[in-house]
């Protein structure tokens, strides 16, 4: 139905779209009307057959679509019948060949064993038919080898003899070339070394003579200095000491001050007499140890250092004088 309903629409669209063509062509020019008014109505009744004719097939397809329907569905259930069948046969079949097929197989089993059972003893035969041969021919080649490497190792030792003693003259006269060329090496150092001998042991002399002479100079300028700057430093100990004598007075007074503010009249002169005095010591002791050390500095330095530098002149002079 829905099909003859679509023929229908298309075909009053195919009428209304000729109408519709008739129209617009009428203001055409005179000469060509009565052709185009034909072909017109030519083109209308063919779109009406057209229309006609799909009317029909649509009835015609809505009038076969049972019977079809109904042929299609037969159809399916024959072949679904016959699918049935075939299974059915397939499997009788396969229940009535599985005995004859169990058999065979069991038969080929047999006989691929008996086959592989006989090729065994085939092997076995042939085997123990053939090692007394191979057994033969394997102590043959070991008999040939033995007497090849006996003919090898023999003719080995006659070219070593006969080689022996140009080997041994060779070797003799190598030894006695290598040992006259270090007997000439030899030879031939120790004459450089005889040669080159009161060079170096006068540069050797030279050289500890002008080091001994380095070390003396240096000792002396040492000492010079240490001689010029003696007095100086003197002066500065000497003035130190003084400063400090001076400010352990002026710490004594004050403490013995501190001792009479808090003792009796005589304790306080006592303590601040035997105070006094005893500072008046301390100053004196010190000075006089400054005093000493003043007058014995520069005269013991000076020793001191003369005698380093003697001392370590010698000790230098001592290996040039053994190396002469």
């Amino acid at each position: 139905m829905k099909k003859l309903t679509l023929l229908v629409l298309s075909a009053a669209f195919g009428l209304s779209s000729a109408a519709g063509f008739a129209a617009t062509n009428a203001s055409a020019p005179a000469a060509s009307a009565p052709k185009a008014k034909a072909a017109k109505i030519h083109h209308a009744k063919k779109g009406e057959k057209k229309v006609e004719a799909s009317a029909q097939k649509a009835q015609a397809a809505d009038a076969s679509a049972p019977a079809k329907k109904a042929a299609k569905k037969h159809h399916a259930k024959k072949h679904a019948a016959k699918k049935v069948d075939a299974s059915a046969q397939k499997a009788q079949a396969a229940d009535a060949s599985a005995p004859a097929k169990k058999a065979a197989k069991k038969h080929h089993a047999k006989k691929h064993a008996a086959k592989k059972v006989d090729a065994s003893a085939q092997k076995a035969q042939a085997a123990d038919a053939s090692a007394p041969a191979k057994k033969a021919a394997k102590k043959h080649h070991a008999k040939k080898h033995a007497a090849k490497k006996v003919d090898a190792s023999a003719q080995k030792a006659q070219a070593a003899d006969a080689s022996a003693p140009a080997k041994k003259a060779a070797k003799k006269h190598h030894a006695k070339k290598h040992a006259a060329k270090k007997v000439d090496a030899s030879a031939q150092k120790a004459q450089a070394a005889d040669a080159s001998a009161p060079a170096k042991k006068a540069a050797k002399k030279h050289h500890a003579k002008k080091h001994a002479a380095k070390k003396v100079d240096a000792s002396a300028q040492k000492a010079q200095a240490a001689d010029a700057s003696a007095p100086a430093k003197k002066a500065a100990k000497k003035h130190h000491a003084k400063k400090h004598a001076a400010k352990k007075v002026e710490a004594s007074a004050q403490k013995a001050q501190a001792a009479d503010a808090s003792a009796p009249a005589k304790k306080h002169a006592a303590k601040k007499h035997h105070a006094k005095k005893h500072a008046a010591k301390k100053v004196e002791a010190s000075a006089q140890k400054a005093q000493a050390a003043d007058a014995s500095a520069p005269a013991k330095k000076h020793a001191a250092k003369k005698h380093h530098a003697k001392k370590h002149a010698a000790k230098k002079a001592a290996p040039a004088s053994a190396a002469n």
